[in-house]
């Protein structure tokens, strides 16, 4: 039986989805990208885990829709967090596009509406997606099987996504670790991404998934390493 802990933020540090240049002084046009979020309200460095042209990390412990919208001036922002984004709408999220080469984004507190995951899922070199407790039900969570390179999703505390939404996770064939803790997922909806033959780490905490059950899925996928339940 392969059952160990697995760090939330395990998804932000997949190394597949993350460059490692070694110089961390910005550029000019990173330094702009930097002053830019400060004047906004956040905080910025650079992460040598992003891809040269983007490698600015953005963080606000909280955005509106107008902030988001000030973002898309700076595209050499590659990470996005914000930490509540109760204030954020589809509004907001479809500025996101203008971030060509977003690779990691944290919504915290967030409310995802249908137009909310249609926007989101537009920002197509999406790696790392959180939407914890965000609202999701099966019907938004198919707007997000458009990311198609996503390695890491964190989709946890969306009771409303059930075993029928697990064709769209199961269509993010990158995926290599996905937390589906408290969804209102089962053995059968676990059984559905057995496809996904490049997960290493999957957390179920607090779902209907038995400990049979995910022994099982453990067992019978090559690559997972971790498995919380």
């Amino acid at each position: 039986m392969r059952f160990t802990l697995a760090g939330m933020f395990a998804l932000s540090l997949t190394t597949a989805a993350l460059a490692q240049p070694a110089d961390k002084a910005p550029t000019a046009d990173e330094k702009k990208a930097i002053d830019l979020v400060t004047k906004a309200g956040g905080k910025a460095e650079i992460d040598p885990r992003l891809p040269p042209e983007a490698r600015v990390s953005a963080k606000f412990e909280a955005a509106t829709d107008g902030t988001l919208g000030a973002l898309k001036k700076a595209p050499r922002i590659g990470a996005l967090d914000v930490f509540d984004a109760t204030r954020c709408s589809a509004t907001g999220f479809t500025a996101l596009q203008q971030l060509p080469h977003l690779r990691k984004l944290t919504l915290g507190r967030s409310v995802i509406s249908g137009p909310g995951a249609n926007a989101i899922a537009q920002c197509k070199e999406l790696r790392v997606l959180y939407l914890a407790g965000a609202g999701l039900n099966d019907t938004e969570l198919a707007a997000l099987k458009k990311l198609v390179l996503l390695e890491s999703l964190d989709i946890s505390d969306n009771p409303q996504v059930t075993d029928a939404g697990m064709a769209s996770v199961q269509a993010l064939e990158r995926l290599q670790v996905l937390n589906l803790s408290k969804t209102g997922i089962t053995d059968k909806g676990l059984a559905e991404l057995k496809s996904l033959d490049g997960l290493r780490s999957l957390q179920v905490v607090g779902t209907k998934v038995t400990a049979d059950a995910a022994e099982k899925f453990a067992d019978e996928m090559p690559n997972l390493r971790t498995v919380r339940r």
